[in-house]
This record gives C-alpha cells, structure tokens and sequence, in this order.
C-alpha cells in the first residue's frame, strides 16, 4: 500500500526535514508535493491528488484551516504540524484528529503513519471531524463538541451531555445522560488533559472522571459516594474527597 502525501510549510526548512523524516522512517508513505502556503497548496491537491496533507497551522497568507475551507468535501486525510498552541492542539483533540508537534519526534510520526494507514484501510473519511475543528476554531463561545468513535461512524458529543467517563485498561467508555456508550482508544489520563480547561470534570478516582453539572447528591460517609440522576453511584477515592466537596460547594 502506497500513500501519496503533500506536505504544506510555509518555512522551506520544516518542509525538508519533515519530508526526510517520512522518507526515513515511513516506508508506505511517498512524498508526492510540498507547498510553502494555502494557495499553492490547494493547487498541489488538484493536481496530484494526496491520500494525506501533513499541515502546517500557522502560515502567512492563510492558515492550514482558510486552505481546508476551500474544499466542499476534504478529500484527504490531514495530520497537523504546528508548534504548541493549547487551544489549537486541544480543538484537534476534540475532533479525533492527528496531530504532529515541532520540533517532530520519530516515535510520534510512526504512531501517525500506523494510525494513517489504518484509516486508508478503513476507509474513514475525516471530513466531518475537520468541520467540527474549524467550527471550534473560529466560534470559541460556542459550546464544545466530542469527536467519538462509535460502530464505524464518528458521533459529535456535546460536553454537556456526558456524564461520566470511565477507564477501562487502556480505553475508555464516555457515557452519556441518554445512557449511550461510546468506546475510545484513548486512555482515561488523557481525557483528563483534554478535559483540564473545563472546571465541570473532575477526576474523582483512577477510574473514573464525572460532569459535576450532573451531580445529584453526595454521601459524606465512608466511603464516599457520589450520586448522578438515573445512574449508580460512583466512589470517590480520599484523597480526590475533599476537593471534590470543595468544588461542589462553589
């Protein structure tokens, strides 16, 4: 299987490092174009036809998203490259996108090629997910939406509407006020980063992370338990008691 990529940099060294990278440790993965902005790089898409755009964020004359809004259905699949923005890295996050920090680790683009070529193979189209990004992206009031894979489609989750998140070796469930279900790769530790800006989660045990919106009651016994509206109980751990009831107070 061969994966025709294009990589877009507006700086000349980033593109040639990255492209020697991929051409060193990416076997299945043939650089096909580079592109040093938006425009010529929407040009580099029409005329090669990319499996995958390795994209650089920040760039004069128009971002990686301004490029991605010039299609009607992005027809690739797009793994960022950018230095660190949190708000950026975590919009992608949300969105079960891939995702590539400068300077970029060997190990990390790898793991983003296995992860690529998985999709290819699947043939899972991220048009929807780069959607949600750039609505996170340009309406920062509105309220977040989780990327979530679920039976071969991908499901937008509003925060609001989780309740509880639980690990479970090296997945996660993320259960829902509507008690549906949704399984994700990603561990339990990093939901809770991804989660750390929105105050409403919290981490009450190695296990398990809940909505504090959806709290109903709380036991001040041993152990302590913690009640959400329809579901069990959850036990909080002593050492998360006190914050958590601190919390709940504000």
């Amino acid at each position: 299987m061969e994966i025709k990529a294009l990589v877009v940099d507006d700086e000349h060294d980033s593109r040639s490092v990255l492209s020697s990278l991929i051409s060193g440790f990416c076997p299945k993965i043939r650089i096909c174009a580079e592109a040093g902005g938006a425009q010529p790089a929407y040009d580099m898409v029409l005329k090669h036809k990319p499996d995958v755009v390795f994209l650089d964020i920040q760039m004069p004359g128009g971002n990686g998203f301004s490029f991605l809004k010039k299609f009607d259905e992005v027809p690739f699949e797009v793994i960022f490259v950018t230095s660190y923005d949190k708000y950026a890295i975590e919009a992608i996050r949300f969105s079960a996108l891939d995702y590539l920090l400068k300077p970029v680790e060997v190990e990390r683009l790898i793991l983003s090629a296995q992860r690529l070529e998985q999709s290819l193979l699947k043939k899972q189209r991220s048009h929807r997910q780069v959607v949600n990004l750039i609505t996170h992206m340009e309406n920062k009031g509105i309220e977040k939406k989780m990327a979530l894979h679920h039976n071969d489609l991908v499901s937008f989750i509003p925060l609001g509407e989780i309740a509880y998140l639980e690990g479970e070796r090296n997945y996660t469930l993320i259960h829902t006020l509507d008690h549906s279900r949704y399984t994700s790769s990603r561990n339990l530790g990093e939901f809770e980063e991804m989660l750390e800006s929105y105050p409403q989660f919290f981490r009450i045990s190695k296990s398990c992370i809940v909505n504090l919106n959806h709290v109903s009651s709380y036991s001040k016994g041993e152990p302590c338990m913690l009640f959400i509206a329809g579901m069990n109980g959850f036990e909080i751990s002593r050492r998360r008691k006190q914050e958590l009831i601190e919390r709940l107070k504000k």
